[in-house]
């Protein structure tokens, strides 16, 4: 049996990594059995991030990746169906929210003063005070080194919500009236969507984002359906 790491639960979220919960939700839409691992330092993860998977001596990192091997292996049941432009227009949403939306989340929940002691509580808790301090400090400089070599860092906290603001509404319009982003059944394209409007609606993290989202009807009703679906 497949076994997946990821993070413990935190924020009353089934997991706070959009990325953790983008695979477990895909896992669950195709019906692939596995099982849990929870483990809070991706230091100790292939690539020193979460997640990934052990399928018998096979260790596989990174969310797309596992996708695309867990459909070679054990096949493609959400794909049934799908157009070349279908899968065009899911690979174009994936990538517009995983390589930008997703730093949109990242910028408010860790380097918004009001946010840092909540995550430096929250995943940083059982680290001595006086080590956790100088441990998180430095996390938090790399990752805002990092986010400035990406091109987020380099904005204001207003201009970075006006491109997730952009973003949100974009995937908003192309999902429409329709129950799922390319028609009728679930796809692989929906759980990231999933995970990471789930994570902007975190409670201890309210914003404008997680406000509008709240707001509408067509978001609000997509997180419940793709939810039920994934999770019962």
């Amino acid at each position: 049996m497949i076994e997946f790491f990821k993070f413990p639960s935190a924020f009353g979220m089934r997991d706070a990594s959009p990325f953790v919960l983008k695979l477990e939700t895909y896992l669950r839409l195709a019906g692939i059995e596995y099982k849990t691992t929870e483990e809070s330092d991706p230091r100790k993860a292939p690539k020193g991030k979460m997640p990934f998977i052990k399928d018998g001596d096979k260790t596989v990192a990174d969310s797309s990746i596992i996708i695309t091997y867990l459909k070679d292996k054990y096949g493609d049941p959400l794909g049934k169906g799908l157009s070349a432009e279908q899968r065009a227009i899911g690979h174009a949403v994936k990538t517009m929210l995983e390589e930008r939306t997703y730093w949109v989340l990242v910028n408010d929940r860790w380097m918004n003063p009001k946010n840092q002691p909540i995550i430096r509580d929250t995943w940083f808790g059982m680290i001595p005070g006086f080590i956790r301090g100088f441990i998180f400090g430095k996390i938090i400089k790399d990752m805002k080194k990092g986010m400035e070599g990406h091109g987020i860092g380099k904005h204001s906290d207003e201009e970075v919500f006006e491109f997730g603001f952009s973003d949100i509404k974009a995937f908003e319009n192309i999902l429409g009236g329709k129950l799922y982003l390319l028609g009728d059944n679930p796809s692989e394209y929906d759980a990231f969507p999933y995970a990471l409007l789930s994570n902007f609606m975190a409670k201890p993290f309210p914003n404008v984002i997680s406000d509008y989202i709240g707001k509408s009807k067509t978001l609000s009703a997509y997180i419940a359906r793709v939810e039920k679906k994934a999770f019962g």
